[in-house]
């Protein structure tokens, strides 16, 4: 019951932060339509905004599409083999592809240290040409780069959660389509 909550609470704050995005950049991109079509101007920092905005978005719902079985996936194999060795393959499957999204974690991260400590272009015109406000106020190109590592790092626990749950199958006799997919609640299908 307890994880139930917990998956509750994780995916309704998920799904908050993914509407939120969602709308700044439907605001932008809005914008940025009726700037450039009514009044034959364009703002030079939408575009820019708006391709790291879907970054973040799209590694964020990768979470969601996996639990949704959106991901593309292989699963001739598993479908074939009795219910004890489907289990088994599905949880080394998914233990190889959490050790991948930890390593795209670690140098996700070290890129993004990298790189990251020079401000992004178009929050420096927006905050310092547009508004006057000091240099310290305009984020730096790390927050960009921050969306690999965290997506991964969400997926990877997603991953050894279905991990556990497998396990939890094996022992008490389910097979491995009980948990495909799981629909995220609230969500119509």
């Amino acid at each position: 019951m307890a994880f139930s909550g917990l998956r509750t609470g994780y995916q309704r704050t998920m799904k908050g932060f993914l509407v939120g995005l969602i709308a700044v950049l439907l605001t932008i991109m809005g914008l940025q339509i009726v700037m450039r079509y009514a009044f034959n101007a364009s703002l030079i920092w939408a575009e820019e905004v708006c391709r790291y905005l879907l970054i973040w978005v799209s590694l964020i719902a990768a979470v969601f599409a996996y639990e949704r079985g959106e991901l593309a996936a292989v699963t001739l194999v598993r479908d074939a083999l009795p219910r004890k060795a489907a289990l088994g393959l599905a949880i080394v499957v998914n233990l190889v592809s959490a050790a991948l999204c930890l390593v795209l974690v670690r140098y996700g991260l070290r890129f993004a240290e990298m790189v990251g400590s020079q401000p992004i272009p178009a929050f420096r015109f927006l905050f310092e040409d547009t508004f006057g406000w000091g240099p310290e106020t305009v984020p730096h190109v790390f927050w960009v780069y921050a969306a690999l590592p965290l997506g991964m790092a969400l997926l990877a626990v997603r991953l050894l959660v279905d991990v556990w749950l497998y396990v939890g199958l094996l022992r008490s006799g389910g097979s491995v389509d009980a948990l495909r997919p799981i629909p995220p609640e609230g969500l119509s299908e």
